[in-house]
């Protein structure tokens, strides 16, 4: 039987977290909708995140090509749910919130959490939020675009919709670029406010000089092709 949902996250050493993260799961998930399934892409951990997955029962698959936009471009692929919600190992994005996303799955191609609507927030050190907000600033500036988390991952796709999408973005700016797309593209996009909190195990994978390379690539290419 095809799933309803599939719950994808991507993994690198997260052997710290991804065992209460799985736990969590159920409890949020089954009372919204049963039918779902647990697909985790692993980027080459070594401290045991695969053999965690594996006692969970849930579905690993090793990425075949370097980088997070690789990684997350291959688990939506490899999505067989009709829905597909992409959230963090490490339990930053509220999984309470899915069932507010579920409610609104028919009308939207994506429903996303923002961090920036109002009632929402964003508990990081102040540099990270900074940093955050002019990157979402910038992109809403020149693109022209009323989303105000474009470099959010907490989502809800509509899987024939986003696993349409032709991305080339190789890193974090993965999620910037399919959001673009598909809101230039007509989809309709619903942002949801949440509290962001940063993880409490492990550490972020994220690299600032890389981050902002990439993201100004895709901001060029997604500005030559929407003007």
């Amino acid at each position: 039987m095809t799933p309803e949902l599939t719950i994808l996250t991507l993994t690198l050493n997260e052997a710290g977290a991804l065992g209460e993260f799985l736990s969590q799961l159920g409890p949020a998930i089954k009372p919204v909708v049963e039918n779902y399934e647990v697909l985790v892409i692993d980027g080459g951990s070594t401290d045991g995140t695969v053999e965690i997955a594996n006692k969970a029962g849930v579905r690993v698959v090793a990425q075949s090509r370097p980088g997070y936009g690789n990684a997350y471009r291959e688990g939506l692929a490899l999505s067989k749910g009709k829905y597909i919600l992409t959230l963090d190992a490490d339990s930053s994005h509220p999984k309470q919130l899915f069932k507010t996303f579920w409610k609104h799955r028919e009308e939207y191609s994506l429903v996303m959490g923002s961090r920036y609507l109002p009632g929402a927030g964003d508990t990081r050190p102040w540099g990270r939020r900074l940093l955050r907000r002019i990157l979402n600033s910038v992109y809403a500036a020149v693109l022209v675009c009323p989303l105000t988390d474009i470099s959010g991952g907490f989502r809800l796709y509509r899987a024939e919709d986003v696993q349409k999408i032709v991305s080339e973005s190789p890193y974090y700016d993965a999620v910037a670029e399919i959001l673009v797309i598909l809101w230039g593209e007509g989809r309709k996009v619903l942002e949801i406010p949440y509290l962001y909190v940063p993880r409490e195990q492990g550490e972020s994978k994220a690299r600032i000089w890389r981050f902002g390379i990439s993201y100004g690539k895709t901001l060029y290419r997604m500005w030559r092709r929407f003007k």
